[in-house]
């Protein structure tokens, strides 16, 4: 399930399961439901339910884990969840727990676990330390994740929140911030008005006091079905200008995902002005 993944700003993809519901704008045009839908499945909504993938898939970050051991200065990125959403209140916590320890397990991978729930991130994983046995390694690390003892535990996590138009990001940057990670980002896609970021979420200190804010930004236009531009593509250059120039104000990587070209999207900086090709990824 998505080794050597199309998305370009990880290496792999991993989706412990498969489902969800819409919570926002940024929902609408969800690729992920549609994908589901053709395959004739229905684990999309309130009430309905997801589904766990195969244990072959599984086996697959274990797999790129003892890879990734074998050269010291490779990081594989691993995004999850591409066709979910980890912090989805209808997953069973049991599957929760699962896809913790399998972070845990895999210590040479960098999760990039991308939500747009960050507000559930605390009270999610309080309920699976309450069902972890006691004085077990998973127990231990959320207890230090949930307490804040070393902010930078699980080492191998990066939070992101998906913040797609003014409200969103109002909302979810600050929960964003509440939560311990080593890199922080924030994924603009799709970019579907203008947003203003306070300068502060970038530079200032955290809810903690102890570690700068967003470290990466990403931003992409929509892309319907056919490589077709989706919502806000007229003024997709403008909005998308913003945000890599407050980026570069604030000292922050950037990475430009795709933008409407010519009634198409594309992917490919060499069909970009200049001003959009840049890619970059946090240290």
């Amino acid at each position: 399930m998505a080794e050597n993944s199309k998305i370009q700003w990880t290496d792999h993809t991993f989706n412990p399961w498969e489902g969800c519901t819409k919570v926002s704008p940024g929902c609408t045009n969800c690729y992920a439901e549609a994908r589901n839908h053709r395959w004739g499945m229905d684990n999309w909504g309130k009430g309905k339910p997801r589904r766990l993938t195969s244990e072959a898939n599984w086996k697959q970050p274990v797999k790129w884990n003892k890879i990734a051991a074998l050269d010291i200065h490779v990081r594989p990125r691993v995004f999850c969840a591409s066709l979910a959403d980890w912090l989805d209140d209808e997953v069973p916590i049991e599957w929760l727990a699962r896809q913790l320890k399998m972070i845990y397990d895999t210590p040479n991978l960098d999760w990039l676990m991308l939500t747009k729930r960050p507000e559930n991130w605390r009270r999610r994983l309080a309920m699976v330390h309450a069902t972890t046995k006691a004085g077990s390694d998973l127990s231990v690390m959320l207890f230090r994740w949930l307490h804040t003892i070393a902010a930078s535990e699980p080492h191998n996590v990066w939070m992101g929140t998906t913040v797609e138009d003014q409200k969103r990001a109002d909302e979810r940057i600050p929960e964003l911030l509440k939560i311990p990670a080593r890199v922080r980002f924030l994924s603009v896609e799709p970019l579907l008005g203008p947003i203003n970021f306070p300068f502060t979420c970038f530079n200032g200190a955290d809810s903690f006091g102890t570690m700068p804010g967003i470290a990466w930004v990403i931003v992409g236009c929509e892309q319907l079905p056919g490589h077709k531009p989706g919502r806000n593509w007229k003024d997709y250059d403008a909005h998308a200008y913003q945000i890599i120039d407050d980026c570069r104000l604030a000292g922050v990587p950037v990475f430009h995902k795709q933008m409407p070209v010519t009634g198409r999207v594309s992917g490919e900086p060499g069909d970009w002005p200049p001003v959009f090709r840049v890619r970059e990824f946090p240290e």
